[in-house]
Parts: structure tokens; sequence; C-alpha cells
């Protein structure tokens, strides 16, 4: 069965802030490394944290390993755009998403 895990990735200096995350160089390719990871049920949610803009991404893994070795295909990860710097598994007890079988 799988658990769920926290995950927090933080944008670096390779940020630019001028630009919104759509103008952002390799936007295209790190979009479609998102939509495999949405479509393989292995992400649950994702959204900026306010003000620090850091993601927080919920995602459905055997292991934090599987999370990291992930992860660690973004291609923003690869360019520095943007580094995984916190994963924890967690246990919901309120409103939590379910893996879907597939």
């Amino acid at each position: 069965m799988k658990k769920t895990f926290a995950a927090i990735v933080k944008r670096t200096e390779a940020w630019d802030h001028s630009k919104e995350a759509h103008e952002q160089e390799g936007f295209e390719h790190h979009a479609a490394f998102v939509a495999r990871l949405d479509a393989d049920n292995f992400i649950a949610m994702a959204g900026l944290m306010q003000p620090s803009e850091d993601v927080l991404f919920v995602f459905f893994a055997d292991s934090e390993e599987e999370v990291r070795a992930r992860m660690a295909e973004d291609p923003w990860q690869q360019d520095g755009h943007a580094k995984l710097v916190r994963v924890e598994e967690v246990t919901f007890r309120i409103g939590a998403p379910q893996p879907q079988a597939g």
C-alpha cells in the first residue's frame, strides 16, 4: 500500500522572481514532468506557499527514496531552478488524499 509524503521544494537563485512560473526557462519540460507524475497518480496535490514561494507537494509513494528519485528527474531540479529540501511521511487525520486504484 502506498504511503503519503509531503515535500517542500525551494526556488533557488536561478529563479527569476520578475517572471511568473510559466515564463521561467524550461517551464514546458517541467510542466510535462509534473503532468506525468499526476497521470501516474504519484502526485496528490501541490501548491505555492505564501509568502515564502516554496512549493508544497503531497505524494503517494512506497518510500521517501522513491519520492527523492522521482523528483530528481524534474528538469527544474536538474537545471537548478528548484531544490527539493524536505521529504517526510505524513499521516493525515482529516481531509486525507487517497491514492486511486490504477
